[in-house]
């Protein structure tokens, strides 16, 4: 029993699309499994005797070796869910008295997602999907003019500073104090 038997018809038609092999059917349009599986095998046979492989012999499949190709939307998800380290300044402080600003971002490709962004002007990593939302935030500001009368001017609400990430040596020092902070010591 070859390996075509375990296949359906339509794997059947493209596999013999890949080969590159013509089914001589009794209906054109439509073979049937018996006819793809003629064809299929006399190439197999024809194909070991070229290579030498006589009937019996094992036969390792070779591997892909082509990268398999991602699609546009599993790139962007990709790259919208990297972290980056950075330092976040809110320019509106009347208005923000949390330490901690939620965000949401996403799309219908990639579904919707929520970061929770420290104000307190430490480094921290934030997804750039995040990101993209801080850097695309504005605020109004109102500037007085030198004749009277106020203008209304929109600039960025939050800075978004990046930051090198952290060193071998800062990730071992802090893997350490989150073990000693986490061990139960009696």
């Amino acid at each position: 029993m070859s390996k075509f038997e375990e296949m359906t018809n339509a794997e059947l038609k493209e596999a013999c699309e890949d080969f590159g092999l013509d089914v001589l059917a009794k209906n054109p349009g439509k073979p049937n499994k018996a006819e793809y599986l003629e064809v299929l095998n006399t190439f197999k046979a024809k194909q070991d005797a070229i290579h030498g492989v006589e009937e019996g012999d094992k036969v390792e499949p070779v591997a892909d070796t082509k990268p398999k190709k991602q699609s546009k939307s599993a790139l962007l998800k990709l790259d919208l869910m990297a972290k980056e380290r950075v330092i976040v300044h809110d320019n509106q402080e009347g208005q923000t008295k949390d330490e901690m600003i939620s965000v949401s971002w996403g799309n219908r490709l990639i579904g919707r997602h929520t970061d929770w962004v420290r104000l307190d002007g430490e480094p921290q990593y934030v997804r750039r999907g995040a990101l993209n939302n801080l850097k695309d935030a504005t605020t109004v500001i109102h500037v007085p003019k030198p004749f009277g009368g106020v203008s209304m001017q929109r600039k960025n609400r939050f800075v978004v500073v990046p930051v090198e990430p952290l060193t071998d040596k800062e990730l071992e020092n802090l893997a350490a104090q989150q073990r000693a902070r986490n061990s139960k010591v009696a």
